[in-house]
């Protein structure tokens, strides 16, 4: 064993990363991973990130990875605080975001004897990672070296493919555990072995480019009379879609259903005439009209849409053959799918419409699709309609008011994460529909409200746009740590929380019943918070606005969007509106159906 082994097997490990592509890592402070995080601070081609909370800096990883595709390095100590990775660890598994972990570890002789921070860390987050690899303890041998090279190759290509998602990587160190500077003749043949490595680099990775047969999706749209396109949310770290999804559209003639994270809300134009059905949600929702409209044919495109319309009409067997097209999963939650298609979204959707240009098409069939398609457009100027009637109303700020401000307010080349829950079922039903390049985050992997404010720090960290986050009053308080991180901003991070008095969600959720008729109940499902979100934004130094009037809001929002670094910005709304609001729109909705039936 050479003085300066630890270190040089360390510098090994953070330079062949880097040679591999890796270009972020995110330090949480500790001792057994002093050596580690001193050779990540001295690879110049490395962006080290200082997070003390190691749930928070979980989410600042995936929130790097949705906007530039690529794995951050997650470093921490031993012992628990590994285990604060383990909720962004779930999302990124859930929705395929790449992430490597490093936990730094004790020496194996420390192992199960009560020292301290020395718990067991093999497969510590059990099937969520892709893969483990433990590294074990460092050594100068030339075999272990370039053993280690190649276990960070592997570790990064399972990161990405074939299904991407999390990796744990679990390195020992024993004391000393500070850098020693080479000076003997043993610890330069060390040092000189691992420039050599480095010079060599990491294992080439080739991933191929299976090609996908589309023969039967072109046969199953070529036959249809009434057939759905339906797109999930997707990445904005994937090549552009719009022209792909617009030429399937076209050759099928069909509807398409898609919400913002899909990236094709701002971004598509489908055809001479508007096949993109805003209002669809509010048509999947209105009984009187789903309930006439049955498709024959869905082919859904990645994970499903958010629209609880659509969710409810499946769960009930709601129309006819289903084709899914995947990349990684199967997704299929009620288990209708007839076929699954995998492979990427963008060329099977360009491919099927190549092969629909050349399918032979009766007029019979060209009317009836023409037919199919009025009625989508027309029932949905409808929706839209009752949609801007209720946003008119006179009155105290509503959240649907609110959020349509918010939306209208953004300039094209901010990007926009989403909350879950109700912020980002509204941005579809009460945000416009409009042409630009706004592209939209959201945390759809486990669909939980953790880490929205870390995510949101750590995808303003790989951008040189403006991001605005938009999310409810618990989301916010439950990622108060998520400020820290926020401090980074350099460009404008606007964090928007919409304040209904909490947990509105669950007004429009079946529980509703019984909280209406037992209201001291209420609490344990809208958790109101009754906090000063001021004081909150204040200890963390961002700047802090609270806005109460629709007048007020674009205002708020072009000053926060101008000013560097992060802004608070509080928006409160009549607690109760959005349920009351979603009401009055879909009795109006199911009249004006009524009244344009022939």
């Amino acid at each position: 064993m050479t003085p300066n082994q630890l270190a040089e097997w360390s510098r090994l490990l953070f330079g062949t990363l880097a040679r591999a592509g890796i270009r972020d890592v995110i330090i949480s402070p500790g001792s057994r991973s002093t050596p580690f995080a001193w050779a990540a601070l001295k690879e110049a081609s490395l962006r080290c990130h200082s997070i003390w909370d190691e749930r928070v800096a979980g989410f600042f990883a995936l929130g790097q990875a949705r906007v530039s595709g690529r794995p951050s390095v997650l470093l921490c100590t031993s012992g628990s605080a590994p285990a604060h990775y383990f909720p962004a660890l779930v999302e990124a598994s859930q929705a395929h975001v790449p992430v490597l972990v490093l936990s730094a570890d004790r020496p194996l002789e420390l192992m199960h004897a009560s020292a301290p921070q020395a718990i067991d860390q093999l497969k510590l987050f059990g099937e969520v990672c892709r893969g483990f690899f433990e590294l074990g303890v460092p050594s100068s041998e030339p075999s272990a070296l370039r053993g280690l090279v190649r276990q960070l190759s592997h570790a990064c290509l399972l990161a990405s493919y074939p299904v991407a998602g999390p990796v744990h990587l679990n390195a020992r160190a024993q004391k000393p555990l500070e850098p020693v500077a080479a000076t003997d003749a043993a610890s330069l043949a060390l040092s000189a072995e691992v420039n050599r490595l480095l010079e060599r680099g990491p294992v080439s990775l080739s991933t191929p480019e299976a090609h996908t047969d589309v023969t039967r999706l072109v046969d199953a749209c070529a036959r249809a009379e009434r057939g759905l396109i339906v797109v999930g949310p997707r990445s904005v770290s994937e090549p552009a879609a719009a022209t792909a999804f617009a030429a399937l559209a076209v050759a099928s003639g069909f509807p398409v259903l898609c919400e913002s994270p899909s990236q094709l809300r701002s971004r598509a134009t489908f055809g001479d005439h508007e096949r993109r059905i805003d209002g669809f949600d509010w048509l999947l929702r209105a009984p009187i009209f789903s309930e006439k409209n049955q498709p024959d044919l869905i082919v859904s495109f990645g994970p499903p849409p958010t629209s609880g319309g659509y969710e409810r009409l499946l769960a009930r067997g709601w129309g006819g053959r289903r084709i899914v097209v995947s990349r990684f999963a199967f997704p299929d939650p009620h288990g209708l799918a007839h076929e699954l298609t995998l492979g990427d979204l963008s060329r099977i959707a360009q491919a099927t419409a190549d092969g629909l240009r050349a399918a032979a098409k009766t007029a019979q069939l060209a009317a009836q699709r023409e037919t199919w398609l009025a009625t989508w457009r027309t029932a949905s100027e409808l929706a839209l309609r009752a949609v801007e009637d209720e946003l008119s109303r006179p009155g105290a700020l509503s959240e649907p008011q609110a959020v349509r401000e918010i939306t209208d307010a953004l300039p094209d080349n901010v990007l926009l994460a989403v909350g879950n829950s109700l912020p980002i079922r509204e941005i579809e039903a009460y945000g416009r529909g409009r042409r630009g390049a706004t592209r939209v985050l959201c945390q759809r992997g486990a669909n939980g409200i953790d880490g929205l404010v870390a995510g949101a720090a750590g995808s303003a960290s790989v951008t040189g746009d403006p991001v605005l986050l938009l999310l409810g009053d618990v989301s916010f308080l439950h990622d108060l740590g998520g400020l820290a991180a926020a401090r980074a901003a350099k460009a404008p991070l606007v964090i928007v929380v919409l304040d209904n008095g909490g947990g509105r969600i669950f007004e429009q959720l079946p529980v509703a019943s019984l909280l209406d008729t037992e209201p001291r109940a209420a609490d344990y499902w809208l958790t109101p918070p009754h906090a000063d979100l001021g004081q909150a934004a204040g200890v963390f130094g961002h700047a802090y606005r609270r806005v109460s009037e629709r007048a007020e809001i674009r205002g708020a929002i072009a000053n926060a969007l101008a000013t560097s670094g992060t802004t608070v910005l509080h928006v409160v709304v009549e607690p109760s509106s959005a349920r009351a609001a979603d009401e009055r729109v879909l009795t109006q909705l199911a009249q004006l159906l009524r009244e344009a039936a022939p």
